[in-house]
């Protein structure tokens, strides 16, 4: 079986890799440097905490108030490129051969969840202000409840017993009304205080959905790629649990914890598209 490995780049995809990156910072120096832009967001509302919750240092009068932590979300920019790149493609291929092929949407939605969570927390990490925060965690909500649609919809049609390599429009059209419905419920509908115990939830039923999935159709995705995905998340929530608790905090550092949230968090992303694109129903 094929593995893709995120760290084995060709030399092409690495200079876009790191062209994306410069110009991205560059972008950033320079908005930090223009004169009529310093204070710019000063006047709109700030939670009095927000600019110590995390450990780099911020600039409150700064146009980019974190400039390491808005820098670090071009690994959402690049991911959503490559997925929403692949599923543009799947749209005119015959070989169906999972859910992932059959089904575009799930690429082309997949790829601009990742888009929006790169535009959202690049507005809430450059600006800190109250409705880029909203629109972060919003971002974040869309992103958990992603697989477990995927999940919910493999578990539909193994209760069937048909095939996920095929078309099923019924249950692909439930599947994508019902969830989009949950998200605008949950972003909109719930009180901050209960939304982290509903996502908490869903991570619960990912998990068990997941399970049922592997017990039923074990050997036909590659578990790599879902290994990598899970130590990916771990880092992850290691990385933004030592943000908050100033773990290793060095506030003028060019690593933030924050930021490697991000990086590793991408990569936990990208790997899960991997995984749910390398089942094999049929060829």
């Amino acid at each position: 079986m094929i593995r893709f490995n995120i760290f084995s780049l060709t030399w092409r995809r690495f200079f876009v890799l790191i062209s994306t990156a410069l110009l991205f910072g560059g972008g950033i120096w320079i908005l930090n440097r223009l004169p009529f832009l310093h204070g710019y967001w000063n006047q709109y509302f700030t939670e009095a905490d927000t600019g110590k919750f995390f450990c780099e240092r911020t600039n409150l009068d700064n146009f980019i108030r974190q400039p390491i932590n808005t820098l670090s979300n071009f690994i959402y920019w690049l991911t959503a490129v490559v997925i929403l790149n692949r599923g543009w493609k799947d749209r005119t291929k015959k070989n169906r051969y999972n859910i992932i092929s059959a089904n575009p949407f799930y690429s082309l939605t997949l790829g601009a969840i990742m888009l929006y969570i790169f535009c959202a927390s690049v507005f809430f990490h450059s600006s800190l202000i109250h409705t880029a925060s909203e629109l972060d965690f919003s971002a974040v909500y869309s992103l958990s409840l992603f697989p477990f649609m995927y999940f919910t919809h493999r578990v539909w049609l193994l209760r069937l017993g048909l095939p996920s390599n095929q078309k099923h429009a019924k249950s692909t059209w439930t599947v994508i009304i019902a969830f989009s419905i949950a998200y605008l419920f949950l972003t909109f509908g719930l009180k901050e205080g209960i939304r982290n115990y509903v996502v908490l939830g869903i991570i619960i039923t990912i998990l068990i959905f997941g399970i049922v999935v592997e017990r039923y159709d074990r050997g036909k995705t590659n578990h790599y790629y879902l290994v990598t995905c899970m130590l990916s998340i771990l880092f992850a929530v290691m990385w933004f649990g030592f943000d908050i608790h100033k773990v290793l905090c060095d506030p003028d550092s060019l690593i933030q914890p924050h930021s490697l949230w991000h990086l590793f968090s991408g990569i936990s992303a990208f790997y899960f598209y991997m995984y749910i694109r390398s089942e094999k129903n049929k060829i």
